[in-house]
């Protein structure tokens, strides 16, 4: 399959060619905005929102599909090794099938290339909202036509910035698709074994999976990842058997839950930021010092923020409100 996807780039690299000649100021801005909505930062806001806003349970549940289906994506980014548009390591291939003119990437990316890693978090995140917005028997059609919508439109970015081949989006979307249906099917079952063990049992499957995961796959970006469902599986956990805060009230109400959360875990990960970086580390050591940090930022989101709205009066326990 790598040959075939090598063989490819040409036809690929004529299409971002295209495309580049049509951008303008304009659609640059749109596109850089609609991309930031697959970025890190994009989805830490979309995750923390709707766990402390609209449904935590359902919010973990998507928060753990997210970081497990970006953690798959840098495996297979790795086992394929495909370069980037910019990158000059395909300017061999591409003098030999006579293209002479270069795409200029709008923004350096450095992962590599296939698949797609905001197609497949895009068709992940919105995919999952969509199908909790037509669970229990409700038809919202515009839900799966938004998620689409989204997905297309996050994918399409990729491409018109320069930074993505048309087979990887398409490939993204595809395993993006895949990875959910396969997570809806599953989980259901795993929760209700988690809920038959014991608070024990649960603390240590939610440090030991991410633990296991990060040695099969060791880096920055999957210990990034695994830091912060580690953190956010225990800050959950503490969550349930202190805090108990509930997502119900009033619009103005999580409105300001919502601003006063991501406040709270923009400081936290911009003072963790120059701490960390005070200890130098390396190999191993730094990998898992890396993980420490997410784990902390993951714990300020799912217990740490929660805590600040009990005190705050921005929510209420959930035995007092009966719901969430």
């Amino acid at each position: 399959m790598s040959n075939w996807l090598w063989e490819l780039i040409p036809w690929g690299y004529r299409v971002l060619l295209a495309l580049e000649g049509i951008r303008s100021g304009a659609l640059t801005l749109f596109f850089a905005a609609i991309t930031s909505l697959g970025s890190n930062v994009g989805y830490l806001d979309i995750l923390s929102l709707f766990y402390w806003c609209v449904d935590k349970y359902a919010g973990l549940g998507l928060t753990y599909c997210a970081l497990f289906s970006a953690t798959l994506n840098l495996w297979l980014k790795e086992i394929w090794e495909i370069p980037r548009p910019g990158d000059p390591a395909l300017d061999g291939l591409l003098d030999h099938a006579g293209i002479e003119r270069r795409v200029t990437p709008v923004y350096q990316a450095t992962l590599a290339s296939f698949p797609s890693g905001h197609a497949q978090g895009a068709a992940v995140t919105w995919g999952y909202i969509a199908r909790l917005l037509n669970a229990g028997g409700r038809h919202r059609r515009w839900a799966w036509i938004a998620a689409v919508l989204l997905a297309a439109l996050i994918a399409f970015s990729r491409l018109y910035l320069g930074v993505h081949f048309p087979q990887d989006v398409v490939a993204g979307l595809a395993i993006g698709a895949a990875f959910l249906a396969l997570w809806l099917w599953i989980a259901p079952h795993a929760v209700s074994r988690l809920d038959s063990l014991g608070l024990r049992w649960q603390v240590r499957l939610a440090l030991l999976v991410p633990i296991v995961i990060l040695a099969l796959k060791p880096g920055e970006d999957s210990a990034a990842a695994m830091g912060a469902a580690a953190g956010m599986g225990i800050g959950s956990l503490l969550e349930r058997e202190t805090v108990r805060f509930s997502v119900a009230g009033r619009v103005t109400q999580r409105l300001l839950r919502g601003l006063l959360g991501l406040a709270l875990v923009l400081v936290a990960y911009a003072g963790l930021s120059p701490l960390f970086d005070l200890i130098r580390l390396e190999g191993a050591m730094a990998l898992a010092w890396r993980a420490l940090r997410y784990s902390l930022l993951g714990f300020a989101g799912a217990w740490g923020a929660p805590w600040v709205f009990m005190r705050a009066r921005l929510a209420v326990r959930q035995e007092e409100n009966n719901g969430q």
